[in-house]
């Protein structure tokens, strides 16, 4: 219930630009190199291996049940899943908006954003870190940045749509075909009145986003989902903030 220590750590050490924090996080000696190897060995004991398996696969976008199972070569995680949504609290099923509590069409993600970080760069670059190589891991961050940055930008509008208290119905949308995504939709809010829907992209930059493609993709979830709902298209972005 209290203030995590990395987020202390930041606070009292750290300049908090996104350079500056970069800067006291990337580097030899840093306390975040193993805060997230000492967080869940705490939490998992000596079985933490498959744990930390299951993890790193959702953190790299292998995030259904059979998708992780194959990455780990055929290795049964459904009680592992159901044990990090339920005791652990450390990921979460997700399920595209108006599913059916029982579709099998679920993802899973780590809900803690440090977490999420830890697993990203400094789990899946553990070479670099024993290497002392921490120039080449701050540019992979770096570069990587807008794209990590862009999730936890989808998370923070749906908050914000959650605090106003107009919707009863708040979250992502896609559609699989053969395996791939078909069709994907980063934010759908169903507003109290049962009427009127908000289907929204989000990109960090408005150059970035392709206002034909995003149309293409609301015709084909009116057809599919929202057909007795009004729709308002929104592009959200840094500056909506």
């Amino acid at each position: 219930g209290g203030v995590p220590k990395y987020i202390e750590l930041l606070c009292e050490d750290a300049d908090l630009s996104i350079e500056g924090m970069l800067d006291y996080v990337v580097r030899e000696n840093s306390p975040f190199i193993n805060e997230g190897r000492n967080l869940l060995i705490e939490e998992f004991g000596k079985d933490y291996g498959l744990y930390f398996s299951v993890l790193s696969c959702i953190a790299s976008g292998i995030n259904t049940q059979g998708a992780i199972e194959s990455a780990l070569g055929g290795v049964t995680v459904a009680g592992h899943l159901k044990r990090l949504i339920e005791d652990y609290a450390l990921i979460k099923r997700v399920r595209p908006i108006m599913s059916k509590p029982g579709s099998k069409n679920v993802q899973y993600e780590i809900t803690d954003n440090f977490l999420r970080f830890w697993f990203n760069y400094f789990d899946r670059n553990q070479t670099l870190v024993e290497l002392n190589n921490f120039e080449y891991l701050r540019h992979i961050i770096s570069s990587d940045y807008p794209t990590f940055s862009g999730f936890a930008l989808e998370k923070w509008f749906r908050l914000k749509m959650m605090e106003s208290h107009q919707y009863v119905d708040i979250g992502s949308w896609w559609e699989r075909k053969k395996g791939k995504e078909a069709n994907e939709i980063d934010i759908v809010a169903l507003s109290v009145d049962g009427k009127n829907a908000v289907v929204a992209e989000v990109k960090r930059q408005q150059r970035n986003y392709d206002h034909k493609l995003f149309m293409e993709k609301v015709d084909h979830i009116k057809t599919s989902i929202l057909s007795k709902y009004d729709i308002e298209t929104r592009l959200l972005t840094l500056e909506d903030m």
